[in-house]
């Protein structure tokens, strides 16, 4: 299940079959331009609980992900997102989507599209995801590049609407191009990310954030690493001088629509490689118990507990670590 603001994706079961088939039927002519063939599979109510058998099917083989487009305010269904023709040697695949016609206009082909274009990257570990749009089809085009989808090129006579000629179809995809890059604390994009931050880390840890806060200022640390995908910054990372041998870890963050794809383990590795062309020989860095993706994260990236140290000792909720950088 993905979820949005105002949306929820998620696979279809039995117990949707009428509603689908429904609103499929009475949207049969807005769609069948781009979607003929699911309109032809689906023209009776026993097709369609057939369709949903196939997609679970395909789901569990991991041949294809469809997704139904809900509502979340009243679960009501309102479009359709998949991903098919998955290459899993790259691993790519192709989306195709549609809203229904009375939910167009409300930007939920956008919401929705970069929703799933996420998770398919962090679940599914996606590298490559692509559409082909009709050139004629601007309200596509847009919602596609709207999502960071790029155009790629043309593929001439490559598809056939109803009954006319064969038309050129856009090709439109998205990857994502990571780089990391070293500045310090005055970094607009760092200010930023550190507001995301805050008002996450004060949703977990509650009224003990007024007390961290005071160990987290930024105002001259010369160390920042910054994570940028697709020129997006989207993660952070600091270190500072902890004594003589050793720096602290600080600020480390990735936006919640960009986890999943090992960004926070590759900005942790940077700052560890900063910190040794710097001639330190340990990092440290606290981090609170409610906080378990990162406390896996440091774990799995070899980081000892060590016992709770300066501001942090006696603090029950405060969890310290510790890592030689040449062991």
């Amino acid at each position: 299940m993905i979820t949005t603001k105002r949306l929820v994706l998620k696979p279809y079961k039995l117990k949707d079959s009428d509603s689908f088939f429904k609103s499929l039927t009475h949207n049969s002519e807005h769609l069948y331009d781009y979607f003929a063939n699911m309109i032809k599979v689906n023209d009776s109510l026993d097709s369609v609980k057939k369709y949903f058998e196939q997609k679970e099917k395909d789901w569990q083989e991991k041949k294809g992900y469809a997704c139904g487009i809900f509502t979340k305010e009243d679960n009501q269904l309102i479009g359709h997102i998949s991903i098919r023709e998955i290459d899993w040697r790259v691993p790519k695949g192709e989306l195709a989507y549609f809203i229904f016609k009375q939910h167009n206009g409300n930007g939920y082909a956008s919401e929705a599209l970069i929703a799933f274009k996420n998770w398919c990257f962090a679940e599914k570990k996606f590298n490559r995801l692509f559409m082909k749009i009709a050139e004629e089809n601007t309200a596509s085009i847009k919602v596609a590049e709207c999502s960071g989808f790029i155009y790629e090129g043309l593929l001439k006579k490559d598809y056939k609407k109803r009954e006319q000629d064969l038309i050129d179809m856009n090709i439109y995809g998205y990857t994502e191009d990571l780089k990391l890059e070293r500045t310090n604390s005055q970094n607009a994009d760092f200010s930023k990310l550190i507001v995301q931050l805050d008002v996450n880390l004060a949703s977990r840890n509650g009224e003990m954030q007024e007390y961290f806060n005071q160990f987290n200022k930024v105002d001259n640390i010369k160390h920042v690493i910054i994570a940028y995908v697709n020129g997006i910054a989207v993660g952070c990372g600091a270190i500072k001088q902890f004594d003589a041998e050793s720096v602290e870890v600080k600020r480390m963050f990735v936006s919640d629509e960009y986890r999943g794809r090992g960004i926070s383990r590759k900005i942790l590795s940077e700052l560890e490689n900063w910190a040794k062309e710097l001639g330190y020989e340990s990092t440290v860095l606290e981090t609170s118990n409610v906080q378990v993706e990162a406390v896996g994260l440091y774990t799995k990236s070899g980081y000892a507990i060590t016992e709770n140290y300066g501001q942090y000792a006696g603090i029950e909720s405060s969890i310290c670590f510790k890592k030689s950088l040449y062991r």
